[in-house]
């Protein structure tokens, strides 16, 4: 039941992430035959006038499921629900977002060029604003156009994609190419992306690049640190080739700009030889997770831990390059999928009862159906190690309509800000039906990238939207309040997902905030691809000067 959306409304720079606003409110029956009827219509809109993209709703990866016991008893408190908000009437002439609940824009308001010459003549005499649409999953807010405006114009990537050059280090492709594309191609050649994908792979990777979408490990950061260069379309028209060492036109200021500096036509990246990696899943409790994680991610390439607040059980993910015993037996199967430990561990399955009991009561759906947002708990329950490549374990994801937040902390404040989140959910038991989601990852070169402060550890959360189109009364609050508390440690959002903007001191806290916004200034000086809502944090001459 979230009604955080995320869904990726990006092109060009792209965006990734969460949707989820509130408009006008509307009832429960209408909203029941909206999503009902709307939904594959909104994403089979998208795939069709818009190119496909990433869901960065968070998705969870897909691992085997089992039954789950129902429970009479209500083990985690339940809350009232409210109706989503739309910010359009059901309109054959508007392309709505993934889920079918906000509009981006009307219909007229799209192009579809083919070539680069096309993108630099819509770009160069556009009337109004210009922004760039990809699969719908971003936080709609970020690059929507008001239905009103009669001069903005969407212009969808999506005749940009495949790949276009290899070295033997690098690869270029079509800015509105997916992850999984560009997974699926480079593993022809034996190859895979030097850094960990993130858990959807049907963004593209401009929209990847320019939210600051990441997976994780320490000792790698973001999909914007793999790019050795863009060929792009500036605000004037003018198209570029931006690689690193350029000066006027810095290649960390591009990589990660939201859709505010360029449209994005190529992505040249680098490339690695493909491993194969072996992933132990274990349990602990909280005591252990606060004390033992930070280490962890020290020792292991990658790890990805779970936080179930109201068991205070924690399910954790350790993966590394496999054992030539393991490469092996993996590289004897077909491939196609991972390869699992004959036995598994139960350790979570009562907190996976627990949770799916609640969120039965959240969603108004039998948590012994086969929803998507019960595949998403039950993954947890008989957990088996895996060997596969690196995409199989880490890149396998369940899109579902949610409210969805990421906030990056100082990895040395992790401790202090999850035990901030531990007191909170102490006074407020029950308002999460999904654990907190945790991911490190290093440094990144991105000059508007939270990780560009150094080591960074991203937590993530939800509340699930139900079945009618209706979430828990206090969903919009309670990602409110636990934003709150993470910015008192110096959090920042992930740009993609739903956030609240006012909570966070973005000037303060990016070592090159001052810098990007001087830039995009003299590069946009007409504000051409400013949104209303990035103009209220990156633009806005008067708006900015104040701030600054």
């Amino acid at each position: 039941m979230n009604s955080g959306k995320r869904q990726r409304i990006y092109l060009n720079e792209g965006l990734r992430g969460a949707t989820s606003g509130f408009a006008e409110p509307v009832g429960p029956s209408r909203l029941i035959h909206f999503i009902n009827h709307t939904r594959q219509e909104a994403l089979e809109s998208i795939r069709t006038n818009t190119h496909i993209q990433d869901s960065r709703m968070s998705l969870s990866p897909i691992i085997p499921t089992r039954p789950v016991r129902h429970t009479e008893k209500e083990d985690i408190p339940s809350a009232s629900h409210i109706a989503l908000a739309t910010q359009a009437k059901i309109r054959k002439d508007v392309i709505y977002n993934w889920s079918g609940i906000q509009s981006i824009a009307k219909r007229s308001q799209i192009h579809f060029p083919t070539t680069e010459k096309q993108v630099s003549q819509l770009v160069r005499f556009a009337p109004g604003k210009v922004h760039f649409i990809g699969s719908g999953l971003s936080y709609e807010q970020i690059m929507s156009l008001s239905l009103q405006d009669d001069n903005g114009i969407l212009i969808n990537m999506e005749h940009f994609k495949g790949l276009i050059k290899m070295t033997d280090t690098t690869a270029t492709f079509g800015a509105a190419t997916t992850v999984n594309d560009i997974i699926s191609i480079l593993g022809d050649h034996d190859k895979m992306l030097p850094v960990s994908p993130g858990v959807i792979g049907i963004q593209t990777i401009a929209g990847a690049i320019s939210t600051g979408t990441h997976g994780q490990g320490m000792f790698q950061s973001s999909y914007s640190d793999m790019v050795e260069s863009l060929r792009v379309v500036l605000p004037d028209g003018n198209i570029r080739h931006i690689t690193k060492g350029d000066d006027k036109y810095p290649l960390d200021a591009f990589v990660t700009s939201v859709g505010t500096l360029c449209a994005i036509l190529e992505v040249e990246i680098k490339t690695t030889p493909r491993r194969v990696f072996f992933c132990e899943k274990s349990a602990c409790n909280f005591e252990e997770f606060i004390g033992a994680y930070s280490q962890w991610n020290q020792e292991h390439e990658y790890v990805k831990g779970w936080w179930f607040p109201e068991t205070d059980q924690c399910h954790i993910w350790k993966v590394d390059e496999a054992s030539a015993k393991q490469r092996d037996a993996f590289l004897a199967t077909n491939r196609k999928a991972p390869l699992e430990s004959t036995d598994n561990s139960d350790a979570m399955n009562s907190t996976v009862d627990k949770y799916m009991s609640a969120m039965s009561k959240d969603t108004k759906s039998h948590h012994t159906s086969d929803q998507k947002q019960f595949q998403t708990v039950k993954r947890f329950a008989d957990a088996r190690d895996l060997v596969a490549y690196q995409e199989q374990i880490l890149c396998k994801g369940i899109p579902v309509p949610q409210i969805n937040c990421e906030i990056a902390i100082p990895f040395e404040r992790f401790a202090d800000a999850t035990r901030a989140l531990h007191r909170w959910n102490s006074e407020n038991p029950g308002r999460l039906h999904y654990p907190f989601i945790y991911r490190a990852v290093g440094p990144s070169t991105a000059w508007i990238n939270a990780p560009s402060r150094g080591p960074t550890m991203w937590i993530g959360f939800l509340v699930y939207v139900a079945e009618d189109g209706t979430v828990r009364s206090d969903g919009m609050e309670t990602m409110g309040e636990i934003q709150r508390v993470l910015g008192e440690y110096g959090g920042l959002p992930h740009w993609g997902k739903h956030y609240v903007k006012e909570t966070y001191k973005f000037q303060e806290a990016l070592p090159k905030f001052k810098e990007f916004v001087e830039l995009r200034k003299k590069i946009d000086p007409q504000n051409k691809f400013l949104s209303q809502f990035m103009e209220k944090i990156v633009g806005g001459e008067k708006r900015m000067m104040a701030k600054l």
